[in-house]
């Protein structure tokens, strides 16, 4: 197995911390994106135990082809340890992704439900020079007065000479306005294994907060692990120019 990038690369404008949300930036709209991540304890229960500890950042510009199109172009930093080995810090992968909203952004004219689709291809620049990982993200939301909800399906694929592995990406979320600018809400999130290794399978729900102000957003969450893992904390933030 070649999975290289135990942390998921999961950005954007959005109102969650693990959940890709559907806004894009407006056409010649530029911005900053980044999130800091963490995967506590992640890993089955075996003898001796063998847990994997990761935090990942990951940097983007992001930029408004057009008031539906968005174009990001992240780089990816790993700290990883293993328990039983010594911690590694790494510059990880470069990559380009593609979010595509497929109704309009018009406050006007937005439907209520709003379907997009995010692409991602990222190189991994360590290792073998020819590992892959493309990603395929479905993209649903939902808004109706204060309440907006979300539901996220992907499939991420892990791609190298030597092997494949492939898993599902896929979860849901709530976020609602209790005063100007600021949401609160909760998510469940999961990356799950399509093959037969499930070492990296993981299951986390827990709360999430946003807050927008001017060109300047902010939105973070704390997964409570359920499932083969401690906990999952993720903060995301962007600067729009």
């Amino acid at each position: 197995m070649v999975m290289a990038v135990p942390a998921s690369a999961h950005a954007g404008r959005t109102f969650y911390g693990w959940l890709q949300d559907t806004q894009v930036m407006p056409e010649r709209g530029a911005e900053i994106q980044t999130f800091i991540s963490e995967e506590n304890y992640q890993g089955p229960d075996t003898t001796p135990p063998s847990k994997v500890h990761n935090t990942t950042w990951w940097l983007a510009p992001a930029i408004g082809i057009n008031d539906q199109l968005e174009l990001a172009l992240p780089v990816q930093f790993d700290w990883e340890h293993v328990d039983g080995t010594a911690p590694r810090t790494n510059f990880t992968s470069y990559g380009a992704q593609l979010k595509y909203r497929f109704v309009t952004a018009d406050p006007v004219d937005a439907p209520d439900f709003v379907p997009a689709v995010r692409a991602t291809i990222d190189r991994i620049v360590i290792g073998s020079r020819d590992h892959w990982v493309p990603q395929v993200d479905l993209i649903g939301s939902y808004q109706s007065g204060i309440v907006h909800a979300v539901i996220n399906a992907g499939v991420a694929a892990d791609v190298s000479p030597d092997d494949q592995h492939f898993e599902a990406r896929t979860g849901a979320g709530v976020s609602i306005e209790t005063i100007e600018d600021l949401r609160v809400g909760a998510e469940v999130f999961a990356e799950l294994s399509l093959d037969s290794d499930t070492s990296g399978n993981w299951l986390a729900i827990g709360p999430n907060i946003s807050w927008s102000h001017g060109r300047s957003w902010v939105s973070a969450s704390y997964g409570i692990g359920l499932y083969q893992i401690r906990d999952a904390p993720k903060l995301n933030w962007g600067i729009a120019f």
